[in-house]
């Protein structure tokens, strides 16, 4: 079955399940489809970095970090497709065999070619379905910006600089280690 990108088409689950695996990452927000190619190692990098911090309170027991492509199933939101997932060891029922269903504890999106879609898109989509951290990164310019979910809409608590360290849960992440260009053979 073809199934045509018509942009004024409101988009479900199922018209995304019909989506060809062309390499392409594909989400909806609002019944609207949004199509990115593939990150660039740069961002590729930082991804790994990341989820290899978050991988330690998994290996602890006090909760679970999932990498891109992972579905997203979130009201508003069906599918996105988050650089890194991260829940609570509380929240293992939201993660069903080839999804995530519901709001996880913290979000992560590092920038690419379309950091409008990050910053406004899907800040606010993730503020309205209750999302309680948001991390924003960029790799071409280092930042690390977090924020909370304050109300209806996220505070920035925090925007950090190569030079910095985060503090999560009882560990620190070196941001200059996470943005280190990769070693010359």
């Amino acid at each position: 079955m073809t199934l045509s990108l018509d942009s004024q088409h409101f988009w479900t689950y199922e018209d995304y399940q019909r989506l060809p695996e062309d390499g392409q990452r594909y989400e909806v927000i609002d019944g609207v489809l949004y199509v990115s190619p593939s990150p660039r190692s740069k961002h590729q990098i930082v991804s790994r970095r990341l989820q290899f911090f978050f991988y330690q309170f998994e290996l602890e027991g006090s909760g679970f970090v999932f990498d891109a492509p992972m579905d997203l199933l979130m009201p508003g939101c069906t599918p996105v497709q988050p650089d890194l997932i991260v829940l609570d060891r509380n929240q293992r029922r939201l993660i069903q065999e080839n999804y995530i269903e519901g709001i996880p504890h913290l979000l992560v999106e590092i920038l690419s070619s379309k950091p409008s879609l990050d910053r406004v898109k899907k800040m606010n989509a993730y503020a309205r379905c209750g999302v309680p951290f948001y991390l924003i990164i960029d790799p071409e310019d280092p930042s690390f910006e977090v924020y909370h979910l304050d109300g209806a809409t996220y505070r920035l608590e925090a925007s950090l600089a190569e030079d910095d360290r985060w503090e999560w849960r009882g560990k620190s992440l070196d941001l200059a280690a996470l943005f280190a260009p990769l070693p010359e053979e």
